[in-house]
Parts: structure tokens; sequence; C-alpha cells
């Protein structure tokens, strides 16, 4: 197959990069805080938090429940709060509220938000009216909710229907008292909750089918109410037990629960009519949680695995949900950009992978993910709200994607990257057919910081460009279209050193990568690869390049411009067959030859430890993990695959890291913060 060919069966084209040497971080250059103010008055919030060892072991926990009241201008305070330290209030625990401080809101709702406890830095979304988010620059094993305030007193009439809940606790401050569930809950507007089961499990007991009886809820005033279950909320055997302080939202939808006398939280949303199948779940969705892996086997130097993230989903209702977590190892004190793809499961309603269920709310604006067995965690997705648009130059605020796999709009982007940005931009359809790519096609012109971007393909509702190696150590990458002199609204994203996905057949970013034998024929399910083979891959998003390369000119071919973390041994990748997960012998990473944008990975397969079939692709640099396409192997053994989750909570990555640190310890200021120091 030839490159053109190549080309033109993915879809791509991927570009040039930045200079020789790797350049510093810089300060960021923009902050977008145009949706600040959508995020203005009471909201209702439960933030948890807890510390660990080296280990995994939890050493102490904290909670903070009450109200938050944003300006509008970027600036909050609390009140009615309610502070749990398992350590004690009185000087022999670590937290202390801080009392208020300061966010901002983009324009595609992500956000960042004072920590209301610690000197640290909340990042999340606003998804009207609920707020997530955790802080994953800093390493702390924790979750933020809060829904909007309703604006008149609370009754027994402010909760009434039925809603899906998720539960997940540690109780006192202990692995060894995990416990986690989800439950129908039935609330009939008098006070009444009717009897329910929980589907959950305990880290005493395993999985666990826990009846509840009927159980009682009280509404009033301003700031919430009580939610009280039979029994006690100090019985470890019980997953659903005890009071909590209760919160409903403005809008009726979503419920928001936990101990003020613990650190475990609760959160549900309005059920749907029907069964939740793969459907259920369309568009985007911004998500924050907490995992833990406890079953004392995750890692080869810890115990137990801890994260916490926040990031986005996207999918198309196709049953294949496409995730980026910014992932914090808490236990490792590692941070970066995890993207990987789950499908949901068929065969039972709700969803199960066999280790993690898929629950959606009425018409699908919201979804939980629960895990079971050893497996301890809760992960909250909410769908942004629907955007007008401001002009007839627009870019739709989270429809800016890796253009090879697809990755939402919460993960980094790099320079060199292909990215699709879609919209209403009114052109005629229209690519690119020269090298260098022009920085002007059809009219159309696309701005990174400023900076113009090749523009390989413009659409009425779709462009494809690279972004310009010029804007390399910015921390935000803000987008701009201009279309005959008409300039669009502009959107904010984190950007990176590297943001990798691979091509793929299909032109999803899942399912058979984009992989030539040394025949130049494709690699696929009826021509596979075989043990000992070198193949070569093509891949998006692996940063700066030596030599360096202009935007949208051709890579050269003496001599090769390699990838600069390549060149470091910064570039590691392994493949995992569900059993065995070998690492791959790489022989060159970086820029296509003649091709602009396009890089290549060339690899030689192990002679032995896999299972023949498609083996995932797990690929890693200093700042993100990817794990979405597969490759077609033959030539290994036969054998059974174990019927794992695709979800890869907890997962440590696969490279050497930095040597263990605890939970807790002093950090520098995170280079993703944007807003004003307290």
């Amino acid at each position: 197959m030839t490159m053109k060919r190549l080309y033109t069966s993915v879809s791509l084209l991927t570009s040039l990069l930045w200079m020789a040497a790797m350049p510093p971080r810089i300060t960021a250059q923009t902050f977008d805080t145009s949706g600040t103010a959508g995020l203005s008055g009471p909201y209702l919030f439960r933030y948890v938090n807890f510390f660990n060892d080296e280990m995994g072991n939890l050493t102490e926990s904290c909670s903070l429940t009450g109200v938050m009241l944003f300006d509008g201008m970027g600036g909050y305070t609390l009140s009615n709060a309610q502070l749990y330290d398992s350590l004690g209030t009185n000087g022999g625990g670590s937290c202390a509220s801080l009392g208020g401080g300061h966010y901002g809101v983009q324009s595609n709702g992500m956000m960042q938000l004072d920590n209301p406890l610690y000197a640290a830095t909340l990042f999340g979304a606003f998804s009207q009216p609920v707020v997530t988010a955790s802080s994953t620059e800093d390493d702390y094993f924790d979750l933020f909710i809060a829904v909007q305030a309703p604006p008149s007193p609370f009754s027994n009439g402010s909760l009434s229907g039925t809603f899906t809940v998720g539960a997940l606790d540690f109780l006192n401050s202990s692995v060894s008292q995990a416990r986690q569930g989800w439950f129908t809950m039935t609330a009939d507007g008098k006070g009444n909750i009717a009897p329910f089961t929980v589907a959950g499990s305990t880290q005493a007991s395993g999985n666990v089918s826990q009846s509840v009886a009927a159980s009682t809820y009280a509404l009033s005033g301003t700031t919430g109410g009580t939610l009280t279950f039979p029994g006690s909320a100090a019985d470890a055997t019980q997953v659903i037990a005890g009071s909590r302080t209760l919160f409903v939202s403005a809008d009726g939808n979503y419920v928001l629960a936990g101990s003020t006398a613990g650190s475990d939280m609760l959160f549900g949303f309005r059920a749907p009519a029907g069964t939740v199948s793969g459907t259920s779940f369309n568009g985007t969705y911004f998500i924050a949680g907490m995992d833990a892996d406890l079953s004392g086997n995750c890692s080869s130097t810890t115990l137990y695995c801890l994260d916490a993230f926040y990031g986005s989903i996207n999918t198309d209702g196709d049953g294949n949900l496409i995730w980026h977590q910014r992932f914090d190892d808490v236990v490792d004190v590692s941070t970066y950009d995890n993207t990987f793809n789950v499908p949901v499961p068929t065969g039972s309603n709700p969803p199960f992978d066999g280790t993690f269920y898929y629950l959606a709310s009425a018409n699908g604006q919201a979804m939980l993910s629960l895990g079971s067995g050893t497996q301890f965690s809760l992960e909250i997705g909410v769908q942004p709200p629907a955007v007008t648009p401001t002009s007839n130059v627009w870019i739709d605020p989270v429809g800016i994607l890796n253009a090879a796999n697809n990755t939402p709009i919460t993960n980094a982007y790099t320079p060199g990257e292909v990215v699709r940005i879609s919209g209403n931009f009114g052109v005629l359809s229209q690519a690119a057919e020269v090298l260098p790519v022009p920085i002007e096609l059809g009219g159309v012109r696309v701005l990174v910081n400023g900076q113009p971007s090749p523009v390989l393909f413009v659409s009425p509702n779709q462009i494809a460009a690279i972004i310009p190696y010029e804007v390399a150590g910015d921390y935000f990458d803000t987008f701009q279209v201009v279309v005959n002199g008409s300039p669009s609204n502009s959107v904010t994203v984190y950007a990176d050193n590297t943001a990798p996905g691979f091509f793929t057949l299909n032109e999803t970013g899942l399912g058979e990568a984009t992989i030539l034998h040394a025949n130049g024929t494709m690699v696929t399910d009826s021509d596979p690869a075989k043990p000992g083979e070198t193949v070569v891959a093509y891949v998006s998003g692996l940063g700066a390049v030596t030599p360096a390369v202009n935007d949208g000119a051709a890579a050269p071919r003496s001599p090769l411009s390699a990838s600069q973390e390549f060149s470091i041994g910064a570039i590691y990748m392994l493949l995992d067959d569900g059993v065995e997960s070998p690492q791959v012998n790489m022989s060159f990473a970086g820029l296509a030859p003649g091709s602009a944008g396009l890089y290549e990975v060339k690899f030689t397969l192990p002679r032995n430890g896999l299972l023949n079939g498609d083996d995932s692709i797990v690929f890693e640099t200093n700042e993100a993990q990817n794990e979405m396409a597969t490759i077609a192997v033959s030539g290994f053994p036969n054998g059974v695959r174990r019927n794992t989750s695709r979800h890869p909570a907890a997962r440590p990555r696969g490279r050497a890291l930095a040597a263990h640190a605890y939970h807790g310890n002093t950090r520098a200021v995170s280079h993703r913060r944007a807003l004003p120091e307290r």
C-alpha cells in the first residue's frame, strides 16, 4: 500500500514538529473564564479525601459538607460547613476548612476550583446543575460533587420519583472496611422511601446483595435535610445503613448524600423508564471519580492501587465509550492523561462486564460506573448543557478531538497533532492536495494561541488542522476559526508535550490499528503479525522531533525525524492479551518520511508471551497512556483469555516510576493551575 493510499484510507495527515531541544514548558498563555458567570449562586456540596501510605493503606479521611456560594465573578464562600476528620478536628488531624477561594469556568464547562480544605486545586467541570472535580495535580485521593440549590426552601416534595444511586465508602478510613453498591430508590414526595435492594460488595465479604427496609427522609429550609436508612452507618457488614445529610438539586433530578461523621459519598440521578444498554449513553460526558483495587495483587510494588480522576467520555450511542481520565495514581504519585475505550456489555440490565456496572439516567443525561468485588469505584458522568451557536462561524465548545482516535475535549493537545474541529463554518468541502499544507484553505484559517495552523480539510461542519509547533511550551491551547475574515468563538483546552493515539482501519481509533508488514501490506485478522516480526504502526501526537520540521512540511527521509521522547527512552509499548503483557522492542518512533504530521512506530513483536488473536496495544509517553487500538497476531499458542474488563481503573503504568512517596507530601504548584493564589 502506498503512503498516499494509506493517508486516504485512514483520513489523516498529521504534521511537523518543533525545536530540536525539548522546550521548557512556560507560564499559561490564556485561561478562558467566559463561563464563570454561569456558575453563580448557592450550591450544596460534599467533598471527601483520603490520605494513604506508600503501600496504598489508608491512614486518614476527611469530609466537608455544606453550602458553597459562587459569586459569578470567580470567588466563592462557604457556609453551614460541617467538617469530619478521622483523626479529630481539634488539632489531631490534617483537615481544616479554608472558608472560601477562587474558581473559573471555561466556555466548554471545564473548570478549576480552589480546594476547600487544602492549598490545592480541584480540576473538573460544571455541567449545570452539577459540579464534579478532583485534585489530580496535587496527588489527593479525593472527589468533589456539588448540586445547584433550589431557589426556595426544600420540602419533602422536593424529592419524588425513582432514582438510581451509587455509593462508595471506606469506613473508619480503612481499606478492610471498604464498601460500595448501587440501588434504585423510590421516594413518594412525603418523606418515605420504599424498600430496595443494594447490589454491592464489601472488602470483608465480597459481593453482597443487601435488602433495605422502608426508609425515610426529611427536607426543609435551604441547606438540605436528612436521609435515614435502617441500622447504623458504623455497621461494616452493611453497604447502606444509618443517617446521611441529603441534598437535592434545584431541578429535582440529582441527589447527593453522605454522613457528616464519615467520608462516604452517595450520588444519584433520576432513573430511566426502561432498560439500560449501550445506546443509553450518547454524546459527551464530563466525568470524575475514585477507584481502589484492593485485590492485593494490582502491582508488584504496592499492596493496593488507588486513583482519582476527572475527564470526559465521547460516545456515538454505539456502545463504545471513549474515555479520557486525568489520572492521578496517588500511591505511585504519578499524574497523566489516560485514554481508553470501554465497550458497554450486553446481556444484562444494567450492563455489567464482570467488574463494573454501567448505569444511565433518564434521557441519558448522566451516568454512573460502579465497581464490584475488590474493585471499589464510584465514577460519575454528566453531559454538558446544549450550547446555542453565538455566530455564523462557530466552534462547538466540546467539539475539538484528536483526529486519530476521537479522544474527548479534556485530553491534552500537543504541537503537531491533527485535530478535528466541529461546528458551523458555512464553506464548501475541500481538502489540501499539496505539501507543505497551506495555512488557509477555502477561505478558512485556524488559529491556535494566535498562531496559524496548517489546514488539511474544510467542510460546512468540520475542519481538520495541525496544531502548530510555535505553541510548544504553552499549558493551554486556544482555538479560533476565521472564515473569510469572520472570526469564531474561542475554545480553550489543556496542552502537553505528547498526546498519543493510533490510527485504525475503521477510522474510529478503535479496533485494528493501521499497521504495515515489511512488504507494505496491512496487518489484519486475515494477515496477522507473527512472532519476532517487525512492523510499522501509524500514530498521532508524539510531540517534538529531531531534526525539527516546519509546520505542514514533509518529514525528511534522511535523517529520519525522531520523537524526542523516543530518543530519551521515554516511550514504552506493550501488548496485552488479557493474560500476559510483554513489552515490545521499538526501533523508531517519529515522523513518517514524506508525510506531514503522520508519525510511525517501528517495533518488533516478542517471540513468546502472547496468545493468538487481537491483542490490545498499550502505549505510554511521559505524559500519557493510550489503550484503544489492537493488533492481530498468530503463531503464538492458542489459549483461554481472561474475561477481564476493558475499564483499566487503578491500573499501574508499565514503565518504571519514580520512588514512592506518600499522599500529602508538599508538591510544587501545578503548572495547570490558572487561578489567582489565595
